[in-house]
Formats: structure tokens, sequence, C-alpha cells
């Protein structure tokens, strides 16, 4: 069966404006359905040792793609459609200046709830002289601001096609990709006797909402701003723990200009991405300004999910 693969139904923001979120007052632990699994050797070590944040990252997605695909109850030769967007006019400036600042916050939080945060200096520099700092597939040593492009396949019930990945400026990083990571931080953490951290944000911009008839297939696009933290811990046995989102924070969309077509290639219009035929183009003062707001107060309701474990 051929499929379209001209990008459909282009639909713009809605003109009605939503009431704005304060997110001040959002239960983030009601509203994204959160859960915990924190051992009590996990616990019991964040009041005896010091802890590491040993990665912090901001995935922002910079182009995605929705289909709508023929059905089983469809008429045969029905295509499928799809839709691929760009997000239009957000700079990694911007962002950088966002995660330093978010990271900040982070670091404070957790020193309020009584944590010893260290900087990972040593733990770092000494994976480093052992020659870990190097391998494939992990992160050993100190971020330089620069975001790093990502083109990623589709996962199954994801629509990122293209992300840049940012972490906050002059830190310590120690992270791995590998699929089976236990020892990698274990090694380190039970020499070092720290605890680790690592959280990270997935951000997307947009929905793709997609209808059938008999005969048709119809895909809209539109802002859809959505945030999903992952959040893992380790303590210096390689005991892990987990604070789960399983359901991610969707946020206000008043930033949206609306889908535009273009043939632009210029670089300052596409903000992150590398390409697109279409973007939902971004008032960035408003992008920036709601992602803040919502991670800003989630972190505080992390911290107090933490301190609720430890104490």
């Amino acid at each position: 069966m051929k499929k379209l693969t001209l990008i459909i139904a282009i639909v713009l923001t809605s003109s009605v404006a939503s009431a704005q979120t304060d997110w001040s007052k959002v239960d983030f632990a009601k509203e994204c359905k959160i859960q915990t699994k924190m051992p009590g050797g996990v616990a019991k070590s964040f009041k005896e040792n010091p802890t590491f944040i040993n990665d912090y990252f901001i995935n922002q997605a910079s182009l995605m793609k929705g289909s709508s695909q023929p059905g089983m109850l469809q008429k045969q030769g029905v295509n499928a459609v799809f839709s691929e967007v760009a997000l239009g006019g957000v700079s990694s400036v911007a962002i950088q200046q966002l995660i330093d600042e978010l990271h900040a916050q982070f670091v404070e939080e957790l020193k309020g709830i009584g944590l010893n945060i260290i900087d990972g200096k040593a733990l770092v520099e000494e994976a480093m002289a052992d020659g870990k700092g190097d391998k494939k597939n992990q992160i050993v040593g100190m971020t330089d601001g620069q975001p790093v492009y990502d083109k990623v396949g589709i996962m199954e019930g994801s629509t990122i096609k293209e992300q840049n990945i940012f972490r906050p400026r002059d830190k310590y990083v120690y992270m791995t990709y590998g699929k089976v990571p236990g020892l990698f931080y274990q090694r380190v953490a039970k020499k070092e006797n720290v605890n680790m951290i690592s959280i990270g944000y997935t951000i997307g911009f947009a929905n793709f909402d997609g209808s059938k008839t008999v005969s048709k297939n119809t895909l809209t696009t539109s802002a859809g701003l959505t945030i999903t933290p992952v959040v893992a811990i380790v303590n210096p046995k390689g005991l892990f723990a987990w604070i789960t989102f399983n359901k991610p924070v969707e946020g206000n969309n008043d930033w949206s200009k609306g889908l535009e077509e273009t043939d632009s290639r210029d670089g300052d219009y596409w903000g992150l991405s590398s390409k697109g035929e279409y973007a939902l183009g971004a008032d960035q003062t408003v992008y920036i300004n709601e992602v803040k707001s919502i991670v800003l107060n989630l972190q505080k309701d992390l911290a107090q999910i933490i301190k609720e474990e430890i104490n």
C-alpha cells in the first residue's frame, strides 16, 4: 500500500485562551501519578553519605513526527498520512541558560532537606585517571555547555524524531547509556562512598490527532507541551532506587504562534531543528517561562518526596 509522505491537515493553535495553570499549587505526585521505589538501604545512605548529582539533563525535542495508519475496517487503498513538524524560534542559548538555573535550584532544594551535596570532582577525576572517561556509551568528565544533537529512531509510542540534549555548564558528569549499568555506578560509588542521583526531562512540543472514516485518514498537528521526568538513584553498595512518573506534565500552550509552512532553511528560524517543511513557531520567552515554572515547582515536590522516604 502506497503511503503518503505529504504532511496533512495543518491546523492553527486554538484561539480560545485557556486558563493558565498556577504550577506552585499543583500536586505533582498526584497529577503525574508518581511512584517511588526506595529500599531502606538507599534511604539510610542518604543520611550517612554525601550525594552527587551525577547527571542532569534536558532532552528538548526539535523535530516530531506523527502518523495515522490505515485500519482493518477501512477500504482497501486507504493511505497512511504523516505530519512532521519542527520547533521554531527557540534557541539553544535560551535553553542553556534555563538548565543552568534549574540545576542550581535543584541543588538548593536537596540541600534544603538536609542532603550533603558534593560536586563529584574527586569521583570523576579518579574515574578518568583509571581510563574510564573515554569509553563508548558513557560520559565521564566536565560539561562544556554545548548541546548534543541526537537523531533518534522513533520508538513505539514516541513521536520524537530529533532532539537536543542539554546539560548545565561546567558540572561533573558520570553516566552511562549501557543496558546493564550496575557495575559502572557501583564501582565508583562504593569506592568514594557516595550516593548518586541522575535526573532528566524529555520535553515535547506537538500533539498529533488522527481520525478515520471508512474511506479516509486525517491527521491534525497542534501545540502540545509535555515534560516527562526520569529520576534514578544509586547508593554506595550499588542498590538502585527510582522515582517514576506514570504520566507526563502537560503544560500550557499559549507560547505557540501556530503551525506555519515555510521553505526557509534559516537556522535562526528553525532554532534547534535541522530541517522541516512546517514548524510550530514559539514565543521563546513564553515557552521558556512555562518550562521553567513547571520544573522549578516540580523539583520542590521531588525534594519533599525524597525527604519523606529518608525520614
